[in-house]
């Protein structure tokens, strides 16, 4: 018998407006933050860009990132 999963652990929203590229496959993405998680992740090798430990902070927090933007040129 198969286990139950809650759907709410697998919801998730794009992180930036435009494409960056991923440090780990150097491949353009969006990033994802599923529901609950602490990281942002690439949407091609699932790898962590930015990730926040929630121990680490007690009341609120503002992030402002501003990745440098891919123009395509290299």
């Amino acid at each position: 018998m198969a286990d139950v999963i809650d759907l709410k652990e697998y919801f998730s929203i794009r992180f930036f407006k435009r494409d960056v590229l991923c440090g780990f496959c150097n491949h353009l993405t969006r990033g994802r933050v599923y529901d609950s998680g602490e990281a942002i992740v690439c949407t091609v090798c699932g790898g962590p860009m930015l990730e926040l430990e929630s121990e680490q902070f007690n009341d609120n927090l503002t992030i402002i990132f501003d990745p440098e933007d891919y123009d395509g040129a290299s």
